[in-house]
């Protein structure tokens, strides 16, 4: 079983209820200012938005804006389209409540370690979805780096507050930073390739415009951030698993280069984006679902959410059941090399510029889609079920599982089977991603590998994926269940969140808490192992990857 499997498996999606749909004035503000402690609601936490003034909150000293629309709605004669600026309201609009989440299949699952740990949270579905969040120490003026999240789910599912993990109240005090998070277009309503099968011109950028909303919000944050103390000179895009594909995406787009200055891609690596043989299927197979010709592709905006979704559901699984060798498959939607939204892969010659002066920092989690995230049973798997589960995907599971058993004596076979399964996929790919950054030149890239295994439930959960959220987002107050909120958690979150915010300052993730982290070269791949005792390996399992690279049944 490949990990995007179970990444399909244990996707991750959902969102929080919709943002209040009218304006409401508000009364004078007069009232003196309150407390820091706990959340009140200061009648001066106000802003001013392209779209007009909206009031937030404050929680523990941190001011918090949440479903601020970047854009207009997408559904009806917008669907399909490139974002359009958001429609101007008069008064105050309350920002308190979190905006609608893209229409997606339904992620909810039943009882298991990953339900407890991740804490998701599931909102109302619309495509009038164009909306982002705001966390900051004070609307002062002043400039601070701007950390802005992209959140995960491959490009089909999730949205901007789906975990409570990357809630960015902690990440805010702790690095005195604003941290933004956005909800966008997915899945077909943001990737479904019209342009490759003959659809009208109008629809030319109907296979990226899930991206555009992002360069869109980045806009917005380039022209608004200002109002909320932070430094549109100084923004960082970071994202995970899904959400790192989507950074690395924005580094190939022309419309993106100079709204972000750093680039942070958290177990979501990959230095290809999808060509029209990929997409151009799918989108041919969508129409046949539903019995539309290319050239009547206008009648896809009145078709109603549900069914079109059942139908891009229908085409995806009949795309990618003849390629069960293909992992990529099981992405599904995903953007194009179009020529012109996206020229090229991020790091080929033609493309390399635009990300040029950008710095990166690029992981993965040392045990990604662990078997027991999603059944604490699975820890009981012998050798022989795991030789037998990796046969499917590798040619000589003995030769891996020989190989990794002596290199990490201490793992359980389940710790292996997830550690074979990392390597194979995220981890070779991190390492290529960093090198392919540092052999175009410009600014620097690092690497790092998270190894800390939560506490939480014996430790059976492993460092799964999604791990490193809590930890970099300075969270643990926010999901405890996570990984707890003990001194030793603690520390731990500080030391990954200080990287963090050392990186967005600077564009080097070297602080006083961890060893001297040297920067990723051509030939070269030294990993930082964050850990309650962090240490750099200059070849971290570099004969390791090498071996399951010439393993796997697939490229």
């Amino acid at each position: 079983m490949t990990d995007l499997t179970l990444s399909r498996r244990g996707a991750i999606a959902g969102g929080f209820a919709a943002s209040l749909a009218s304006a409401l004035p508000l009364e004078a503000a007069g009232a003196a200012t309150p407390p820091a402690e706990g959340v009140v609601t200061p009648p001066d936490c106000v802003a001013d938005t392209p779209g007009g003034r909206v009031r937030g909150y404050q929680s523990n000293g941190i001011r918090i804006f949440k479903g601020i629309p970047y854009g207009a709605p997408t559904g009806g004669a917008n669907r399909f389209l490139p974002p359009r600026p958001v429609a101007p309201w008069k008064g105050t609009r309350l920002a308190m409540s979190l905006g609608a989440i893209c229409p997606q299949p339904d992620q909810r699952t039943g009882p298991s370690p990953s339900a407890f740990v991740l804490q998701r949270s599931f909102g109302v579905q619309d495509e009038d979805c164009l909306s982002l969040n705001i966390w900051t120490p004070a609307l002062d003026g002043h400039k601070r780096p701007v950390m802005f999240w992209i959140h995960g789910g491959e490009f089909s599912t999730g949205a901007s507050l789906e975990l409570l993990a990357t809630d960015g109240e902690g990440l805010a005090r702790r690095g005195e930073v604003v941290v933004v998070s956005i909800n966008h277009r997915l899945n077909l309503l943001g990737y479904l390739d019209l342009a490759s099968i003959g659809a009208p011109a109008e629809f030319a950028s109907a296979g990226n415009v899930g991206m555009l909303d992002i360069v869109q919000a980045l806009r917005w944050v380039r022209d608004t951030i200002a109002q909320f103390g932070g430094d549109p000179g100084n923004v960082t895009i970071f994202g995970q698993s899904g959400g790192g594909l989507k950074v690395t995406t924005l580094c190939a787009m022309p419309s993106a280069a100079g709204l972000f200055h750093k680039a942070i891609v958290q177990s979501g690596s990959e230095s290809k984006v999808f060509g029209r043989e990929m997409t151009e299927p799918l989108a041919r197979g969508l129409l046949a679902e539903l019995g539309i010709a290319p050239g009547d592709a206008a009648k896809l905006q009145q078709v109603p959410i549900a069914t079109l979704s059942a139908a891009g559901e229908k085409a995806v699984a009949a795309w990618s059941a003849p390629w069960a060798g293909d992992v990529w498959r099981l992405v599904g939607w995903a953007p194009v090399v179009d020529g012109t939204i996206i020229p090229a892969s991020p790091y080929e010659p033609t493309s390399r510029r635009y990300s040029a002066p950008v710095p990166l920092m690029v992981g993965s989690v040392r045990h990604e889609f662990v078997l027991t995230s999603f059944s604490a049973a699975a820890n009981d798997m012998t050798f022989d079920q795991v030789r037998k589960a990796l046969s499917a995907t590798f040619k000589d599971p003995d030769a891996l599982l020989a190989a990794f058993t002596r290199a990490y004596p201490r793992e359980n076979p389940v710790g292996i089977m997830a550690m074979i399964s990392a390597a194979s996929f995220n981890r070779i790919n991190a390492v290529n991603q960093a090198q392919a950054k540092a052999a175009g030149g410009g600014a620097a890239a690092f690497l790092y590998r998270l190894d800390w295994i939560t506490p939480i439930l014996d430790g059976i959960p492993h460092t799964y994926h999604c791990s490193d959220l809590p930890l970099a987002f300075n969270s643990i107050d926010k999901v405890p269940e996570a990984a707890g909120t003990s001194p030793r958690t603690r520390a731990m979150a500080n030391r990954m969140s200080d990287a963090w915010i050392a990186f967005a300052r600077t564009g080097n993730p070297q602080h006083a808490g961890l060893p001297h982290w040297p920067d990723v070269t051509a030939g070269s791949a030294p990993t930082m192992s964050f850990n309650d005792r962090c240490t750099v390996e200059t070849d971290l399992d570099g004969g390791l990857l090498q071996l399951v690279k010439t393993n796997r049944k697939w490229a």
